[in-house]
């Protein structure tokens, strides 16, 4: 009797304290809805990713994410001070992680609409949010919109941080690649960085002698492709190491 009579004056007084009118069963909505919409956005995150910097965690964070907006924006409420010191919060928190794919940042933010609009205890805005936005994913995913022809990988590898990358690497990716761009720059330890490049690979290997082509042509042909050239000429740089090209699901590393 006095544990019950102790729960019930603890409850009302957590929720008067929040100077809203709310009670248990708002609190246990608020969770449930932003659990199970969050979800469903990292389903279709999962099964709409098609790069190769896909993230179990990152998927993870996505129903975190979902469930803590709902959550502050429970306990803000209509509360300006409390806003306020939200924001002072987390204005001193710096975030490390560098988001390598623009779509990563977009689902982000829709996470965090969809936790808002069930904050605020808008649950049918988030529930028609949550399967429009998601049903569009799929539509642009399976429809490759925006999709210019041109197949892209990531080419990874070990670099000595006292050697000028630029200056090595660009007569190779000229050769052998129609576009390049560098994606990260990652320490490894004191004397190496891992280097991870957006690679777009010739569709034509480059001239070699037609004489020596012919007499090899079957034994030889899996070399004679850019991405097999391209992998021998950083090969025989001896500091190069850990380089890798990743398609996909697949890799291929010497």
């Amino acid at each position: 009797m006095i544990f019950q009579d102790f729960f019930t004056i603890f409850m009302e007084q957590s929720f008067r304290n929040l100077g809203t009118e709310i009670d248990l069963m708002d609190v246990l909505l608020v969770l449930f809805w932003s659990l199970v919409l969050s979800i469903i956005i990292a389903i279709t995150y999962r099964g709409t990713h098609r790069g190769v910097s896909y993230s179990q965690t990152f998927t993870q964070n996505l129903v975190l994410i979902g469930m803590i907006v709902a959550m502050v924006m429970l306990i803000i409420g209509t509360n300006i001070a409390r806003a306020f010191t939200l924001l002072g919060a987390l204005s001193i928190v710096r975030f490390r992680n560098a988001v390598k794919d623009s779509r990563d940042v977009g689902f982000i933010f829709f996470v965090m609409a969809i936790g808002m609009a069930c904050g605020t205890r808008f649950y049918p805005l988030a529930m028609i949010g949550t399967f429009v936005g998601c049903g569009l994913m799929y539509f642009l995913t399976y429809t490759q919109f925006g999709q210019k022809g041109l197949a892209q990988d990531i080419l990874e590898m070990y670099f000595p941080v006292d050697k000028d990358y630029a200056k090595i690497l660009t007569p190779i990716f000229i050769s052998y690649l129609k576009y390049y761009s560098l994606l990260g720059v990652d320490s490894v330890d004191e004397k190496t960085n891992r280097l991870s490049f957006i690679v777009t690979f010739k569709q034509k290997s480059p001239l070699f002698s037609l004489t020596s082509f012919r007499k090899s042509r079957e034994i030889f042909e899996d070399k004679l492709t850019p991405k097999a050239q391209l992998l021998r000429e950083i090969q025989n740089f001896k500091y190069i190491t850990h380089v890798k090209v990743i398609e996909g699901s697949s890799s291929v590393e010497i």
